[in-house]
């Protein structure tokens, strides 16, 4: 199915402004970016302008839309991970007592991004502006009346509830705090910088709903959910036969606090469990930069295997019997099941990891949120062939009616038709 420029015969010129790279693919939200990038660029004229941070820069060259590609490279606080709390402790004070932005955003600060992205935007030469990620938001306050062309936000999360649900897990008095006060703040700027926009587009209908009851944003123009490549024709034998000592998956960008709080979790509080019926089950946490604490607790149990960054995901994932996504916190929707999903290796998730999705729980999926039933759940998995397939085949049919990315992107060049249609 193809989708013909919004514009007609006419291809827009599109300006697509981001705070990191598109390459190496280790996290969903770099997986949403650049698989709706590439979809853009079949049928736009596309200019991409990318914030890096120092030595972040490697992989330009490699990029499929490095001849239209505009990298501004900062020196800049290392990547945020809990681990690295109190190497942040100077700017996290400064912060809660000088300032009134969100701490993530004092991160992406760059007064040359911001110069050139104005350039940029008044320059003349895009008909649409596309600024990827709450992160990049604030660059556009203050100069609205200036411009000439639309601008659409793009939302990968509601970024106050990913850090409200990660205060809620909180055992440390110091950290309870900090992700309180990020929450208490991304409550109030992300409606704000929200509103600086012609439009704003979220990745799941649930977030859109959100935006429009909670912050009352009038200009949500929609979701475009993610997608996946078109499924294998058939689950991998690790999901069809029985398995002596079947793997579990965790897949996902381990320097993430919502997966390393979810891998951990099940670490401690569901993996005794299930082993109390099968001993010799393993579990493999397959995601990039995960904590050295994981690394401590593979070296103490040979059942568990934590393989850090990998080339690819799907070779590994597809050696599994099935996936559990035992989130806790986060927002958006989870690329991590669509990929299970399309890998006809059947999910385990909390309510939480399968938002935005809706899929069907017994039928494309098994939801469970608290350990006893999250247990209970895969264990049921593990003793019955008949229905991980029946979960793999079904998900392989939402998967090919629903995610795939040439729906998403044809989603996308609708959506954006319709900014430019009411603007003209």
């Amino acid at each position: 199915m193809s989708q013909p420029s919004p514009a007609g015969s006419k291809r827009l010129r599109i300006l697509w402004i981001r705070a990191g790279g598109c390459l190496p693919l280790t996290s969903g939200g770099v997986i949403y970016s650049y698989h709706l990038l590439m979809h853009l660029r079949q049928h736009c004229h596309v200019h991409a302008l990318e914030l890096r941070r120092l030595g972040e820069d490697g992989q330009s060259a490699t990029v499929p839309y490095a001849h239209v590609l505009e990298c501004l490279t900062v020196e800049q606080l290392p990547e945020w991970s809990p681990r690295h709390f109190f190497q942040f402790i100077g700017p996290i004070l400064w912060n809660l007592f000088a300032s009134r932005k969100p701490f993530m955003h004092s991160l992406f600060e760059s007064r040359e991004f911001s110069q050139r992205i104005r350039e940029r935007v008044l320059s003349g030469q895009f008909d649409l502006v596309i600024a990827d990620e709450l992160h990049v938001a604030p660059n556009f306050e203050g100069w609205e009346k200036e411009r000439q062309v639309p601008v659409i936000l793009l939302q990968h999360n509601v970024e106050a509830n990913i850090w409200s649900r990660m205060a809620s897990l909180q055992r440390n008095p110091f950290t309870w705090i900090f992700y309180q006060e990020i929450a208490r703040r991304m409550r109030q700027r992300e409606p704000e910088l929200c509103l600086t926009f012609d439009g704003v587009l979220t990745n799941s209908g649930h977030d859109a709903d959100y935006y429009r009851e909670t912050y009352k944003l009038p200009n949500v123009l929609g979701s475009v959910l993610p997608g996946t490549l078109p499924c294998q024709s058939e689950p991998p034998p690790a999901v069809l036969q029985q398995q002596p000592s079947p793997w579990i998956a965790f897949v996902g960008s381990m320097n993430w606090p919502p997966n390393s709080d979810a891998a951990l979790w099940f670490i401690r509080e569901v993996l005794p469990l299930i082993r109390q019926t099968c001993p010799d089950v393993r579990f493999r946490v397959i995601g990039h930069k995960p904590p050295p604490s994981f690394y401590q607790l593979a070296a103490s149990d040979p059942g568990i295997e934590i393989t850090g960054t990998v080339p690819a995901v799907l070779p590994l994932l597809r050696e599994c019997t099935l996936q559990v996504v035992p989130l806790r916190a986060g927002s958006g929707v989870r690329h991590k099941i669509l990929e299970s999903m399309s890998a006809g290796v059947p999910v385990v998730s909390t309510t939480i990891g399968a938002e935005g999705l809706y899929l069907r729980d017994q039928h494309e999926i098994l939801l469970a949120d608290d350990a006893t039933s999250l247990s209970a759940a895969i264990l049921r998995l593990l003793d019955d062939s008949a229905l991980r397939r029946t979960i793999a085949e079904n998900a392989f049919t939402r998967i090919n009616h629903e995610f795939l990315w040439e729906h998403s992107g044809n989603k996308l060049l609708r959506l954006c038709s319709t900014l430019l249609t009411n603007t003209d």
